[in-house]
């Protein structure tokens, strides 16, 4: 085994990113640029084929190899995945140690190893991306292994340098992002965001939808500069011959991309015959371009908050009439009020009775709800588990039957069962720190409201629960903050009678969901449109904005 592999356990690798681990070229220096990059042994065999790994018996060829060799490849891609670890890039322990044990065994698992520790490559900062690009350059079958290249974390922050600096230093352009394009041809994911918007140009979009026809997913969350409006206009115009009739993108995020023309969305969605997740938060789409989605598309996230072009009965006509919304999973109509609101109260009727038994998450945040409204709203918290009514005229007997259901004649329990474990109630009135600290009258916080566990409240609210920390920690609830935003989480058990029944499902539920794509935290805004943990620039705008 060569020398520069034996340094992978020793070194630190906590500067590098988590998707891919760190060693040095020949001959090991540590003076040397490229140190912190996985090399391929000699002869490595890329494509990654098990020595006969799939033959019945064994033959004279494979005594050499340990049983757990002899696995087929595909076993590997579900074993060795999961010792990835997702972590934030301001950590100081060393990442991926067990990815790089594992390049240690023998040459079978350093195969195995290496397409793990391409695959998902994410970059906190120029230098890093620098390296990578180096190289990838040097050795373009590494390129060939890259998955997913994720700028959601990319930041000049904390290194001394400006804008101007960076650009100065050429490590992180447009030129180079473009050449890294050229290397990493089976790329499916691209995440970036406003931190590189302006070295997304024309070129390099144009290669990211004309070109990488493996691409799955894009995001460009917050991405407002200049030179990235105009080239994603010019790239996804009707009279550019190079875009494709369709594309094969699944997973579309623009969130925040408020600069667009509408044109950009007219072109764009009526060629994603296979969309899935779509992001178009604080966006200029409009109602044909919403409703131009191919029948073809099955939606299961959509994200259509603050968008000021849409109009409520064009919305509503979309989500219960096309083909591409019959079963969402998670659906954004987030809207604030004192700009825009965009259902109605006649909107609201039509809409609620036929929303899909497949939700789990629903924010009708803005929207013209009231009590009338509450039979449809207690139906869907038999299946919902998030559900946002911010601004909603309900009192706190309405709220009370969310949970618990109408009270019976004949005064035995409800059979209402909520499975809600996130609710949104910013600016209703009716929500105030001495209704919601007592569970005689708010059976949000009561033992027997669990699953709930996550309740969201304007700044005043958590103000005044702060100062009653007494009650709130004989209710087992406390008050989390970040940037914008404030929740009223219940942390443990409590002293009331009857938290004790429901200590250890709280204890062993850590928020994971499948429709969170790996995401642990409630309530967020923010479409995913790849799997892991919601970290940088995506964390603010799912949780803090």
């Amino acid at each position: 085994m060569p020398q520069h592999i034996t340094q992978l356990l020793t070194e630190d690798h906590s500067t590098t990113p988590q998707s891919f681990c760190i060693c040095e070229p020949s001959p090991p220096s540590p003076n040397t640029l490229e140190k912190h990059f996985c090399l391929p042994l000699p002869n490595s065999n890329f494509n990654r084929q098990m020595p006969a790994a799939i033959q019945s018996r064994p033959t004279s060829s494979q005594k050499s190899y340990a049983p757990f060799e002899l696995l087929p490849v595909e076993l590997f891609d579900q074993i060795i995945p999961r010792l990835a670890v997702d972590q934030p890039i301001n950590g100081y322990t060393p990442r991926n140690k067990d990815l790089a044990s594992c390049l240690l065994v023998s040459r079978t698992f350093y195969r195995m190893t290496l397409s793990t520790l391409y695959a998902r490559v994410s970059f906190p900062h120029s230098t890093v991306y620098s390296k990578f690009l180096s190289h990838i350059n040097k050795y373009p079958e590494l390129g060939r292994l890259v998955k997913r290249l994720d700028f959601s974390q990319f930041t000049s922050i904390g290194l001394g340098r400006t804008r101007k600096m960076n650009y100065e230093i050429q490590k992180l352009t447009s030129n180079t992002l473009l050449q890294c394009l050229n290397l990493t041809v089976y790329l499916r994911e691209f995440l970036a965001a406003e931190s590189i918007e302006e070295d997304v140009d024309y070129q390099v979009l144009e290669k990211l939808f004309c070109d990488l026809s493996h691409l799955q997913a894009v995001d460009f969350c917050a991405s407002t500069a200049s030179p990235f409006a105009k080239g994603l206009t010019e790239v996804l115009s009707a009279n550019n011959p190079k875009l494709p009739e369709m594309l094969n993108l699944k997973r579309v995020g623009l969130h925040g991309c408020s600069i667009l023309p509408p044109t950009v969305f007219a072109t764009l969605l009526p060629r994603l015959p296979r969309l899935t997740h779509l992001d178009l938060t604080h966006t200029q789409v409009t109602d044909e371009s919403l409703l131009a989605i191919p029948h073809s598309a099955r939606l299961t996230h959509l994200s259509i908050s603050k968008c000021n072009k849409l109009h409520g009965p064009a919305v509503v006509d979309f989500l219960l009439n096309h083909p591409a919304a019959r079963n969402l999973v998670y659906l954004n109509i987030h809207y604030d009020t004192s700009r825009y609101r965009l259902l109605s109260t006649a909107d609201v009727d039509e809409l609620l009775p036929g929303l899909p038994t497949t939700l789990r998450s629903l924010n009708l945040n803005g929207a013209k709800i009231t009590s009338d409204h509450m039979p449809h709203l207690r139906r869907l918290a038999t299946h919902l588990e998030e559900l946002s009514l911010g601004g909603a005229d309900l009192s706190m007997d309405d709220l009370n039957t969310l949970i618990r259901g109408e009270p019976r004649e004949d005064d035995k329990p409800s059979d209402h069962h909520s499975t809600l474990v996130y609710l949104g109630l910013t600016n209703v009135a009716s929500v105030t720190p001495n209704a919601i600290i007592f569970p005689e009258t708010c059976a949000l916080v009561h033992p027997d409201s669990f699953p709930l566990q996550v309740l969201e409240f304007s700044d005043k609210i958590l103000d005044g629960l702060k100062d009653r920390p007494v009650a709130s920690k004989k209710l087992g609830w406390v008050v989390k903050t970040q940037q914008r935003r404030g929740w009223y989480v219940r942390a443990n058990s409590g002293t009331l009678p009857g938290g004790e029944n429901y200590k250890k499902a709280l204890e062993m539920d850590d928020g994971q969901r499948a429709w969170k794509m790996g995401g642990k935290w409630w309530g967020t805004r923010k479409v995913p449109v790849a799997e892991g943990e919601v970290l940088g620039i995506y964390g603010y705008y799912a949780f803090g904005y």
